[in-house]
C-alpha cells in the first residue's frame, strides 16, 4: 500500500513553496503573440476618449454667449457672471467652488 501525502499542515506549505512561476507577469510568450507595435508617432486613440455631454454641451453654447439680466449684470455674456459666481462664492467659503478653483489650478500661485 502506498501512502499519498495529504496537502494540510505543513505539506501544503511546502507544495507552494515549491511552485515557482517560470515567466513574469505578462512576459509569457503566449500573452505576446498577438501584439502588434503601432507606428512611430502614432497612437491607437488618435481621436481620444470622446468628450463626455458633447451633444449638450453644444446645445448650451449659444445660451452662454447671450446676454444677462442676472444679478444686475445687463452687459455681461452668461458666462461671465457664472464665473464671476464662482469666484464670489469661493471667497464666500464655498467649498465644492474652492474645489472647483483648485482643481483647475486657478489657486495656485
Amino acid at each position: 500500500m502506498t501512502h499519498t501525502p495529504d496537502k494540510t499542515g505543513t505539506e501544503q506549505d511546502n507544495v507552494s513553496l515549491k511552485t515557482e512561476k517560470e515567466y513574469k507577469r505578462g512576459k509569457h510568450p503566449n500573452s505576446q503573440v498577438n501584439l502588434k507595435p503601432f507606428e512611430k508617432g502614432l497612437s491607437g486613440n488618435a481621436g481620444g476618449r470622446p468628450m463626455k455631454y458633447a451633444k449638450f454641451k453644444k446645445a448650451l453654447e449659444p445660451y452662454g454667449d447671450s446676454m444677462s439680466n442676472a444679478w444686475g449684470r445687463k452687459d455681461w455674456t452668461k458666462k461671465e457672471v457664472v464665473l464671476e459666481k464662482i469666484w464670489c462664492m469661493a471667497e464666500e467659503g464655498s467649498v465644492p467652488h474652492l474645489t472647483i478653483l483648485a482643481n483647475m489650478g486657478l489657486l495656485d500661485e
